[in-house]
């Protein structure tokens, strides 16, 4: 199972130490280059003071040193080395090498202007570099002179320079850098986890928190809704949708209850009564007059049960089932074929001409509007008039309405039930022919064919209008 909590801190782990690791180790690079490369330019530096040193004039060639001003060559402490040769051989060398065996600093053949670093073993042992460098003296003046008046210049002698000093205190420097380099390496990747683990934690509280409130909510209960308390911009439109989800399901759960308790009062006033009579039958076996209104009552409830079933069954079969549209017809044409098996004394119609025709499915059609008109007349004053009405609206669709007046006035809480099954404005009851379920399979069915069941009340006067698509 994939977790969000463990991607976040290994995807931002991985990209803050990847980033911080590559600015350490460049950082690291840089400073390790600028120290080997200040060290080499000492070294250029040392050896290109003691070419000045060196000069020619008539009499051969000179190096003007002192060992008072530069010490390291005496090898007193920290001892560097030095060591000339001219191409007859060595010219001259510092007084450090005369100290161990090793007196001679290895040559290094070159061309003129040529300069060469090299790591190599110092002769005391140590760990150093080596500069070679091949170079011609510098003239003095009266040399110089002499030069320019006809002295040909290939008589000016080349000299090979070697310089050698110590870098164990570079490479320590360098070693130290590169192990704080490591320390710092691991120490961020270990702070970054932690920092990240911690932020990730952070992060993620209010919907582990929503979670919790989740787990703990009872649909059952009417107030129960989800509520954060430091609102969160990403969570907010979930903990929405989910407050939405609960009141619909809510919604549901007690239209079910309700549902359950309603049919079980519809069954068990007939049962009852069947009940009742079988005793009355048993216990009094010869009384003539009874066992004549018997039997029909007998059917008479047994019927009554068998519509409510069947009603019940119609309900549950259609609901959130497409039905198939396959049939072409004319509207006008299917509700006065429909309304010719029906009492017609109280409906009037006003349809309209020249509708296009439409193709739906016919039985739901049929059944819908047997519901709506059995509906009007049965909630309508006895000398009111069903008005059944056909047009086409400003959206281009096809409308069947069906307009009665009112013999019991509805609220806006009792339009908002219509459509719910077993509902009746009249909670005891009374009566024998109807059960609230008439509305509940034309919305059922004209889900099922597509179509909009509405109800609109103005004043006294219900309107029950379907818009086909």
């Amino acid at each position: 199972m994939k977790s969000i909590r463990s991607k976040l801190v290994f995807t931002l782990s991985i990209a803050i130490t990847g980033l911080v690791l590559g600015i350490l180790l460049a950082t690291d690079i840089a400073v390790d280059n600028w120290i080997d490369n200040e060290f080499n330019r000492g070294l250029h530096s040392k050896a290109g003071m003691l070419m000045t040193l060196v000069h020619e004039d008539e009499e051969g060639v000179a190096f003007n040193f002192s060992s008072e001003f530069m010490p390291e060559f005496d090898g007193q402490f920290e001892p560097e080395y030095f060591q000339i040769w001219t191409e007859e051989g060595v010219f001259t060398r510092s007084q450090s090498l005369n100290l161990f065996a090793l007196k001679n600093l290895k040559f290094e053949e070159l061309k003129l202007g040529e300069a060469k670093i090299m790591t190599t073993q110092l002769p005391d042992g140590r760990d150093g570099r080596i500069i070679y460098t091949r170079f011609q003296p510098q003239l003095d003046s009266h040399s110089h002179r002499n030069f320019y008046n006809g002295v040909s210049r290939p008589h000016h002698s080349t000299l090979t320079l070697a310089y050698a000093a110590s870098s164990e205190e570079v490479d320590f420097i360098l070693w130290l850098i590169d192990v704080i380099f490591i320390v710092t390496t691991v120490t961020v990747i270990v702070f970054i986890r932690l920092f990240v683990r911690k932020s990730v934690d952070s992060s993620l509280a209010p919907l582990n928190k929503l979670n919790r409130d989740i787990s703990r909510l009872s649909i059952a209960d009417k107030n129960a809704i989800i509520v954060v308390e430091e609102p969160v911009k990403e969570l907010q439109p979930i903990v929405n949708s989910l407050n939405a989800f609960i009141k619909e399901n809510r919604q549901l759960y007690f239209r079910e209850k309700r549902l359950t308790s309603d049919i079980a009062h519809e069954l068990k006033t007939p049962i009852a009564e069947l009940i009742n009579m079988a005793e009355v039958a048993i216990r009094f076996p010869d009384e003539k007059e009874f066992e004549a209104d018997f039997k029909p009552e007998v059917l008479k409830i047994s019927q009554r049960l068998k519509s409510i079933v069947s009603n019940l069954l119609l309900l549950h079969k259609y609901s959130n089932e497409a039905l198939p549209k396959q049939d072409a017809c004319d509207l006008n044409q299917v509700i006065m074929r429909t309304l010719e098996r029906c009492d017609l004394e109280r409906v009037e119609f006003a349809l309209q001409e020249d509708i296009p025709a439409i193709v739906s499915n016919l039985f739901a059609l049929e059944s819908i509007i047997i519901n709506l008109v059995n509906n009007a007349k049965q909630y309508s004053p006895e000398k009111s008039v069903v008005t059944v009405s056909t047009l086409l609206n400003k959206e281009g669709k096809l409308q069947l309405s069906v307009t009665n007046e009112l013999k019991v006035p509805l609220t806006d809480e009792d339009i908002s039930q219509l459509f719910d099954p077993l509902w009746q404005k009249d909670s005891a009851r009374t009566s024998s022919d109807n059960f609230g379920l008439g509305l509940s399979i034309a919305k059922a069915l004209s889900t099922s064919i597509n179509a909009e069941l509405n109800v609109e009340l103005n004043d006294e006067i219900i309107t029950f209008s379907l818009k086909l698509k």
